[in-house]
C-alpha cells in the first residue's frame, strides 16, 4: 500500500472528533496534574491509538489504519511541534 493508498482511507471527520475525544481526555489530565505537561504530547498520542485499536476491534477495520489514525488524532490534539519538542527532551530527561 502506497501514502496516497492510504491517505485516501483517511476519514477527516474521523480524526476530528477523534482528536476532540482525545483533547478533552489529556485536558482532563493536565488538570488533574497527574502527568507532566512535557509528557502530555507524548501521552496525547498513545491515548488516540489505544482509542483507535479499540475502534478497529469494534467496528472490525483494520488494527493498522485505526491505530495510525488515531496516532494522527493524538498528534493534531497535542501539537505536532510539541510531539516532536517532547520527543527530543526524553533522552536528556532518563540520563
Amino acid at each position: 500500500m502506497t501514502i496516497v493508498d492510504w491517505l485516501t482511507k483517511v476519514n477527516g471527520s474521523y480524526l476530528v472528533a477523534l482528536a476532540l475525544v482525545v483533547f478533552l481526555l489529556v485536558e482532563g489530565l493536565k488538570t488533574s496534574e497527574q502527568v507532566s505537561s512535557k509528557f502530555l504530547p507524548l501521552v496525547a498520542s498513545l491515548i488516540g491509538v489505544i482509542i483507535g485499536l479499540v475502534i478497529g476491534v469494534i467496528y472490525q477495520e483494520s488494527i493498522v489504519m485505526t491505530s495510525l489514525n488515531g496516532f494522527i488524532a493524538g498528534l493534531l490534539s497535542a501539537g505536532s511541534f510539541d510531539f516532536m519538542k517532547a520527543v527530543w527532551q526524553l533522552p536528556r530527561e532518563f540520563k
